[in-house]
């Protein structure tokens, strides 16, 4: 991949990114909370939550592509430090993911079977495909038992893969490679990698826009513009997309028995180009501002930005079992509120665990599986997630 001058993020643009990664895990686990099966009364406002998964989308890629050229390293260093940040969370959600549907079904059938019986088949394939990330590679749909927002985990990582070979093999090798993983990630998943992309290009961009020879009136103007005309032209890329639908579709051998769902794909790129615009204007806008690194609340922020990837992998199942708990609570909006404040407090309070955790797996990978010596580790924000 192409190289791109860049300086470390300052602190406000990184807080920003803190915040924004936080705030977006809490507006999905909220959205999710007003579905039927854990509310009535409410309107299901999942669809208003989408917008928030299309931001850790972006920022995933953004902070992907800034850690790696800010520190390029080795792909060894990246394996460990991708490795070690996935798997510090993901197993302990795997875990209470299998304990919580466990207890739910046994204390509630009526309410767990007919919602989430169905992602109980065949459970250590369907545990063994998610802890390797192929649970939806392909036509494959293997959830976890009752934790529903785990699919986009086996999207992520293999775009980390397909970075990775990207960055760091050439030639031959990395096309090689390329195939390899398109043909092991499926139609699915390479419909959104164009999304993740996205943000990596958003980063590449950010770094050559901060120049402070740009003045606020003209930057602002600049955005503007491309607003404008963006309201006329990101319309009709998409309406010849999807135009284009029966060609595309025939390009896939699973046309004949599952023809790819393109207005599925349509809805998180339709949200994701107005938001990585916004999102590039709010980073470029920060970068002006002066704030101090050493800040008390600065530092409260970024270790609560911790509880993000806690916060997605874990609420849905434990709603789950709070409602197969208490089934008669879900008009009861101070309780459900309620819900979402002991999701998001727990998560606050693995946060540090989950980096103490992290940082352990690292040591153990370089020690023992990549034999490489101990390095700093990646700077501030080396994921979105």
């Amino acid at each position: 991949m192409t190289t791109v001058p860049v300086r470390k993020f300052s602190t406000a643009t990184s807080v920003l990114l803190d915040v924004l990664r936080l705030a977006s895990a809490i507006v999905i686990a909220a959205a999710h909370l007003t579905q039927s099966y854990f509310s009535t009364g409410w309107p299901d406002l999942t669809e208003h939550g989408r917008p928030a998964l299309v931001m850790l989308f972006l920022l995933s890629g953004l902070v992907i592509r800034y850690v790696t050229v800010i520190r390029r390293g080795r792909m060894t260093d990246f394996w460990v430090d991708r490795i070690s940040r996935v798997y510090s969370v993901v197993v302990p959600a795997l875990v209470f993911t299998v304990i919580a549907s466990y207890l739910a079904m046994r204390i509630n059938p009526a309410y767990y079977l007919p919602n989430w019986g169905i992602n109980g088949g065949r459970p250590l394939l369907r545990i063994g495909l998610n802890l390797i990330f192929m649970a939806q590679s392909w036509n494959l749909t293997y959830e976890p038992f009752s934790n529903t927002p785990f699919w986009t985990l086996s999207y992520e990582v293999f775009y980390y893969v397909f970075y990775a070979v990207a960055f760091y093999l050439g030639g031959i090798r990395r096309g090689f490679w390329l195939l390899i993983v398109a043909a092991l990630a499926g139609q699915h998943i390479l419909l959104l990698l164009p999304l993740w992309l996205i943000g990596c290009l958003a980063h590449d961009i950010y770094q050559r826009a901060r120049d402070p020879r740009i003045s606020f009136k003209k930057l602002n103007l600049i955005f503007f513009s491309l607003a404008v005309g963006g309201v006329f032209l990101v319309p009709a890329i998409f309406r010849l997309l999807l135009y284009l639908k029966g060609f595309i579709t025939r390009f896939f051998w699973v046309h004949h028995h599952a023809p790819i769902n393109l207005h599925w794909a349509y809805t998180y790129y339709v949200e994701g180009v107005p938001t990585v615009f916004g999102l590039l204007w709010a980073m470029l806008v920060f970068e002006r501002l002066n704030v101090a690194e050493k800040a008390g609340w600065v530092k409260w922020v970024r270790l609560l930005s911790e509880a993000t990837f806690p916060l997605y992998l874990l609420h849905f199942p434990l709603y789950v079992l709070i409602v197969a708990i208490f089934p008669n609570e879900r008009a009861n909006s101070w309780f459900k509120l309620g819900m979402l404040v002991l999701c998001v407090a727990l998560s606050a309070l693995l946060a540090k665990p989950t980096v103490h955790f992290k940082n352990y797996l690292r040591d153990l990978l370089r020690k023992y599986v990549f034999h490489t010596p101990l390095v700093p580790a990646a700077p501030r924000l080396e994921t979105a997630k």
